[in-house]
């Protein structure tokens, strides 16, 4: 066991950092899985999560089994390097090769394990996954006649008709690693298997650009031609706000303003009677909202309202990404009142209600783009999520939530927790307080997320919140669905 937000922060550092062990428990695997989210989220590549946690897992089985082969063949009291006996313990291996609990007190009381190292590069990260066992002839060139075979391929389906092994319990580890690398743009020298004197060593080098230039350019260019032709913020919708931060100005000044403009008057009403802002009664007036909310807070409404306004009237179909903007709002403006940030409580609100703007214009991009990405990344056809155009353009749906902010002349702290509402430890963050705020509750709020249990969370996070162990942390979670869910009926 490791603590994987440790390893996190030694790998910020320069250091080289590594896990060690001989048998794959799953609170292994967990903690493995949860230093790959955090290592990913240091170059903004979370989306590129599921992709690496299946090329870890396929890679380190692959180890794991060459080691459990060689136990397999002391047990039996066979010599792995001799041609016969190598054929009579394979022969019988297929019978425990994908049962490894089967092997596990031999693994254990073995001298052989797998360790998995990775450090920062100029323009990426490097990934060691090594076994201490001895490659013989055999399987090496088995080995390498797969990695260039899968490269060679153009899906899985053909890979795995040309490559099917019996004898070797099929081999597809490897293959599906390979495929799943060269699908997502990792240039084929990235991938490296090197026979030591007493071990194997897989390589990977990462780029922090998966992508090749000539691939993303033109959909980078295409998505980034959506945000800029966005329509800017209405020119009576920043006379507010420049109102809002001018310190001459009146409650009554600005109660005036917004009631001249019916739509204006509507969301600014919905919002602070919304779960974020509710006190128990419901505002109906204009001037009682500007009194209960606060110039600043104005400012952040106004900001937000107009924003969805322009979102919803352009992309009509997202309701499911804008009920979980609202649902995280909710949790982020709880989490800084009831751990001790009440200052940034209704920032907290609107961050956590935009978080997710990006998303909407990268899920919103016309059918032919959409089909254009899909023939990027073969054998990928689900289009319901931002997973897959994400990984096909090489920039995430927070970049492109803060090139939106940025545009829309969002305050500095709302432009950084969109931007980093994945990534809440990325040095240079100045309103650390509140992206680790709408971070977490982001993370509640996709609680039945396979990647979004507890050693998933940056622990920094956690301890800056007073949230100890997982039943604390299920507590409070259960505490805040269950006061949401009554606000939204009072609402």
């Amino acid at each position: 066991m490791f603590n994987s937000s440790d390893l996190a922060g030694q790998f910020d550092s320069g250091q080289e950092i590594y896990i060690s062990f001989q048998y794959l428990t799953r609170d292994i695997e967990i903690d493995i899985n949860s230093l790959l989210v955090k290592v990913l989220s240091r170059f903004d590549m979370g989306y590129m999560y599921d992709i690496f946690e299946s090329v870890f897992r396929e890679l380190i089985q692959n180890a794991l089994k060459a080691n459990m082969k060689r136990v397999w063949f002391e047990k039996l009291g066979l010599a792995i390097e001799n041609e016969d006996d190598y054929l009579k313990g394979m022969a019988r291996f297929r019978n425990v090769a994908y049962h490894p609990e089967l092997l596990r007190e031999n693994l254990v009381s073995s001298r052989y394990r797998v360790v998995i190292k990775m450090r920062r590069t100029k323009g990426g990260f490097h990934v060691d996954i090594i076994n201490n066992a001895r490659i013989v002839p055999g399987e090496l060139r088995r080995l390498n006649n797969r990695i260039h075979k899968a490269f060679d391929c153009f899906n899985f389906t053909e890979a795995y008709e040309n490559m099917y092994d019996a004898t070797e319990g099929a081999g597809l580890g490897i293959i599906l690693s390979v495929m799943l690398l060269k699908n997502s743009g990792m240039d084929t020298n990235g991938f490296r298997i090197s026979p030591e004197d007493d071990s194997v060593r897989v390589s990977l080098d990462v780029p922090s650009e998966m992508k090749s230039v000539e691939i993303t350019s033109v959909i980078k260019a295409r998505i980034i031609e959506e945000v800029e032709s966005l329509p800017t913020i209405p020119e009576n919708i920043v006379a507010l706000r420049l109102l809002c931060n001018d310190p001459d100005s009146t409650i009554e000044m600005i109660s005036d303003r917004i009631s001249r403009d019916l739509s204006v008057t509507a969301d600014v009403l919905k919002l602070a009677n919304s779960a974020g802002f509710i006190t128990g009664k419901r505002i109906r007036k204009i001037n009682d909202a500007v009194i209960i909310i606060g110039m600043k807070n104005l400012d952040l409404i106004l900001a937000a309202a107009a924003s969805r306004r322009i979102l919803e009237s352009r992309y009509s179909r997202f309701e499911q990404v804008w009920e979980h903007c609202s649902r995280t709002a909710y949790f982020a403006r709880c989490i800084a009142l009831e751990k001790g940030y009440p200052k940034i409580a209704e920032g907290a609100f609107i961050a956590g209600l935009l978080h997710d703007i990006g998303k909407i214009v990268l899920l919103s991009t016309d059918a032919s783009l959409v089909d254009q990405i899909s023939r990027l990344v073969k054998n990928r056809r689900i289009k319901t999520t931002a997973i897959l155009e994400e990984l096909s353009i090489g920039i995430s749906h927070a970049t492109i939530g803060a090139l939106i902010a940025e545009k829309w002349n969002f305050p500095e702290e709302l432009v950084e927790a969109i931007r980093h509402h994945h990534s809440p430890l990325n040095p240079g963050i100045k309103n650390r307080d509140l992206v680790m705020t709408v971070y977490l509750a982001n993370h509640m709020c996709d609680r039945e997320s396979r990647h979004a249990d507890l050693p998933f969370l940056e622990s920094e996070v956690l301890e800056k919140f007073g949230i100890a162990d997982r039943e604390e942390y299920e507590a409070f979670c259960r505490k805040l669905e269950g006061t949401y869910a009554r606000q939204q009926r009072f609402t």
